[in-house]
């Protein structure tokens, strides 16, 4: 059960105490944490650049990195500030979602200008809720969910963390279960397609969350293989219906639920099993968000010259060079605060 808030400390000291645990946290990287965000910003990448590449690890890294960051929002022992939460998460999200924005809608307009590509087709209203690219959309997303795990913190507080991690499980396998059949069912247009596809990731974030956060190593994996087991039997559910339907083990909705359950695996795996950092592993994971949101300006512009577009896994393997090389300027300029 986690300790109560403690009312006698004054809100200032509060937030200073929060600022300095930030502080912390940001020293103390887990290793393979950083290596599965890596990886995972290479697949989504991948998604990006060709369509060799299989979907299933672009769509696969994409729930990864969203649950990462719905865990690192709720592994805390105490609630973060609400107020101090939604401006870090503002600084860290919305502000390279608007700079992000504009570089990419530059871009879009010189389609327009210069390729005599039709307004319509570059620019739409559902822009202002994803952004001028279609990958943006994980920020404001991202944004909102910080915002509700950050107001369930403080609500279970006084709640045992297993009582919490065993509820929120159920309901994250549920959502795996239950949403494919809204997300493919029905037509829906961006944003609400990206929205659904992400929404289990709420749960299962606050499941693994407060799971990480449990003193004893023999309950942290316990916990891990229940969530583990739970979005596993919703993924096994989705394979026995597409089989009486089709005949076929897999069909859409059973794809997206496999991609969830290797999700949560390897999250929970890097957080069981947490290495130890190198100099090259903790370079490239601070390239990770740089990768997400560079990368696709990368790809159009390689792909628009005509540079290796036969030869995937070259072409993949530029894209990344560049993106890291590109975040890694940002990085030692003020534009750091954007990637």
């Amino acid at each position: 059960m986690n300790p109560p808030a403690d009312t006698t400390v004054s809100p200032r000291l509060r937030v200073k105490s929060d600022v300095e645990a930030a502080k912390v946290s940001r020293q103390k990287r887990i290793a393979n944490v950083e290596r599965l965000r890596f990886l995972s910003a290479c697949g989504v990448a991948s998604l990006h650049t060709h369509a060799m590449f299989p979907p299933n690890f672009g769509f696969g890294g994409l729930l990864v990195l969203l649950l990462l960051h719905c865990v690192f929002v709720v592994a805390r022992p105490e609630p973060t500030e609400f107020s101090l939460l939604a401006r870090r998460k503002a600084g860290r999200l919305l502000k390279p979602w608007l700079f992000w924005s504009v570089v990419y809608g530059a871009v879009a307009l010189a389609k327009v200008i210069y390729l005599g590509v039709p307004f319509s087709e570059v620019f739409s209203p559902a822009m202002l809720l994803i952004g001028t690219r279609i990958h943006l959309w994980f920020l404001p997303f991202a944004f909102a969910t910080a915002l509700v795990l950050g107001l369930v913190h403080r609500r279970i507080v006084k709640v045992p963390d297993r009582s919490t991690v065993v509820v929120a499980a159920i309901i994250g396998a549920m959502c795996v279960f239950g949403l494919p059949f809204l997300q493919f069912g029905v037509a829906l247009a961006a944003p609400f397609a990206q929205w659904v596809f992400g929404f289990s990731a709420i749960p299962l974030g606050l499941a693994i969350g407060r799971t990480a956060v449990l003193p004893s190593p023999k309950d942290r994996r316990n916990l891990f293989l229940l969530i583990g087991f739970l979005v596993g039997a919703a993924c096994a559910a989705h394979m026995v219906l597409a089989q009486l339907r089709s005949g076929a083990w897999l069909d859409q909705n059973g794809n997206h639920a496999l991609r969830y359950f290797i999700a949560v695996i390897a999250v929970c795996s890097a957080l069981h099993w947490r290495g130890s950092l190198d100099r090259v592993s903790e370079l490239l994971a601070s390239s990770s968000y740089g990768i997400y949101l560079v990368h696709p300006l990368v790809a159009t512009f390689l792909v628009r010259v005509g540079v290796l577009e036969q030869h995937p896994l070259v072409l993949l393997g530029l894209v990344l060079t560049a993106s890291i090389l590109i975040t890694l300027a940002f990085q030692r300029t003020r534009l750091r605060q954007f990637v």
